[in-house]
């Protein structure tokens, strides 16, 4: 990172007051390479995907989640954009410390289908991992591939260095809302954005799609978060925080 002599200038406020701070430092997540994993009845096997594996990834997504043509993500739907950003298997060592995404796949052993697929993107300097999307081809769905690929997703955020995790769901989607609210394992919501994402209606139509968000703290995160008692809220703000306290605290 580029570093300036900030001692002429002053925050806005002073906050802080009630939380761990540190020096600012250059900031770097790790991938680290999982080992593969196999289904409990053997049929699936979690792992990386390689080269060979972009254009049956792409058919994946497309088939899995066409909604995300013509969006901000639909990177997913291409081979070569896949390559660009997420780090292969073959190619490992170059890939993980500079490519901002990784995926999981769920190879159906049998056939060598791919079943399912993940991805995780990460953002260095805040330390943060948005679990950004997840995937069933709709024949192998209501399998548990899901939780196959969660507990990989968990263990490889945690061995990052990452300390805040987000994520987002999507509003017409409520098997997953279902699934991370009650098994998700401290996911807390933070709101829903009206309109957040464009989402593919159909042939060559779009809409706005609203999504709710989450987030999660990990390791030490939360030390340096400021505390609720410090922060400068509106009325009104201060009432939504109260209400999003009550649902977080509800458990299941």
């Amino acid at each position: 990172m580029r570093y300036l002599d900030m001692t002429p200038y002053r925050p806005f406020r002073e906050m802080a007051r009630m939380c761990a701070t540190r020096p600012i430092r250059e900031k770097r997540l790790r991938w680290v390479r999982p080992e593969p994993q196999m289904s409990r009845d053997g049929r699936f096997l979690a792992r990386l995907p390689r080269r060979q594996d972009l254009a049956a990834a792409a058919e994946l997504w497309r088939t899995a989640y066409p909604e995300l043509y013509g969006s901000v993500h639909d990177f997913l739907l291409f081979p070569e954009e896949i390559a660009a950003r997420v780090a292969l298997q073959d190619a490992w060592e170059e890939d993980a410390g500079r490519k901002p995404c990784l995926m999981l796949v769920a190879e159906e052993r049998p056939s060598g289908r791919l079943a399912a697929a993940t991805l995780m993107t990460k953002m260095d300097r805040n330390l943060q991992i948005e679990f950004s999307f997840a995937a069933t081809h709709p024949e192998f769905r209501r399998r548990g591939l899901m939780y196959l690929l969660g507990e990989m997703m968990h263990r490889l955020a945690e061995a990052s260095g990452a300390e805040y995790l987000t994520t987002f769901l999507e509003t017409w989607h409520t098997i997953t809302q279902t699934s991370i609210l009650k098994y998700g394992g401290g996911w807390q919501v933070a709101g829903i954005f009206p309109g957040a994402f464009t989402r593919w209606a159909g042939g060559q139509e779009e809409y706005r799609g609203c999504v709710v968000y989450l987030y999660k703290f990990i390791g030490e995160g939360e030390r340096y978060a400021t505390r609720p008692e410090e922060w400068h809220l509106h009325p009104k703000l201060r009432r939504l925080w109260q209400v999003l306290e009550e649902i977080n605290g509800e458990g299941d």
